[in-house]
């Protein structure tokens, strides 16, 4: 019966270990895309404003691109207009942010289960120690 709470132990060790693993490459992922992008920026004839920015598809008709920002959480590229409006780049992928926040969120879960399972084993060692 010991194997078993050890073997489940390991198991759900291990599957926070990779919950926690998917979400600093899934962050790591978004910073170099917003990076790459944001590195072509005045390097170059007609590099600024940023390239991303100027053939987005959520730019409003008639603006003109001003400059852009960079958010790192959620991460995103946006850009700004000369009128003061904020439109997302499309540089970071849209499915990245939510992706980013359910492996966050299954991380944090799973560490807590980690954590009440260790000391669930430890009482009952206590316990089975007391008792012999």
């Amino acid at each position: 019966m010991a194997e078993q709470g050890t073997a489940a132990s390991t198991l759900l060790r291990g599957t926070a270990i990779c919950a926690a693993s998917t979400t600093v490459v899934l962050y790591l992922l978004g910073l170099l895309l917003a990076g790459f992008a944001v590195s072509e920026v005045g390097s170059g004839a007609d590099s600024t404003p940023m390239h991303h920015c100027r053939s987005a598809p959520g730019l409003p008709e008639g603006a003109r691109v001003e400059t852009h920002e960079v958010r790192y959480l959620p991460v995103h590229v946006l850009c700004r207009t000369t009128d003061g409006r904020l439109f997302n780049s499309g540089v970071v992928p849209s499915w990245l942010n939510p992706a980013l926040a359910v492996s966050f969120a299954a991380s944090v879960t799973l560490a807590a289960a980690t954590f009440v399972q260790a000391d669930r084993r430890a009482a009952a060692r206590q316990e089975e120690r007391a008792g012999t």
